[in-house]
């Protein structure tokens, strides 16, 4: 009994490792396929899938200072808090009206900016003094505190 229960396991061993080895040599075959041939039924469900998941690209805003302008090629690097964003002017996007050191605020997505703005300086007060007010050596200071006596030695 054993010894038929011992061939049975290793015929079927031996199917299972056959198994293996012909579902190997089908899988590599599609792959030299020429390019002309027709994909699987699979690649096809799965090409509209693909292209149903490619959205617009989330738009992202800059807040920095001009590096480069490239008018001609249409580029700009603009420096911000998180580093330099190199981008690409877009169809509406002006690059004659910018100039390197100007403050802006750019709204690109996918390396093209859709808007460039200047950033208008914010007005500066001027401090002046008030008509009562006196300069300040004139002010009155407090004394200063008088140092502390040194303290008395302890007897034991």
């Amino acid at each position: 009994m054993k010894k038929i229960f011992t061939t049975v396991t290793a015929v079927a061993f031996a199917f299972s490792v056959a198994g293996f080895a012909v579902a190997a040599e089908k899988a590599a075959a599609p792959a030299a396929a020429p390019a002309a041939a027709k994909p699987a039924p699979a690649a096809e469900k799965a090409a509209p899938m693909a292209e149903k998941k490619t959205t617009k690209p989330k738009a992202q805003q800059v807040t920095g200072t001009v590096e480069t302008v490239d008018a001609a090629a249409g580029t700009l690097t603009v420096k911000g808090r998180k580093g330099n964003v190199d981008l690409k002017a877009g169809e509406k996007v002006k690059l004659a009206d910018v100039k390197v050191g100007d403050k802006v605020v750019v709204k690109y997505a996918d390396g093209t900016a859709s808007s460039v703005k200047a950033v208008k300086a914010p007005k500066a007060k001027k401090a002046e003094p008030k008509a009562d007010a006196k300069p300040m050596a004139e002010k009155k200071t407090a004394p200063a505190a008088a140092p502390a006596p040194p303290a008395a030695p302890v007897k034991k």
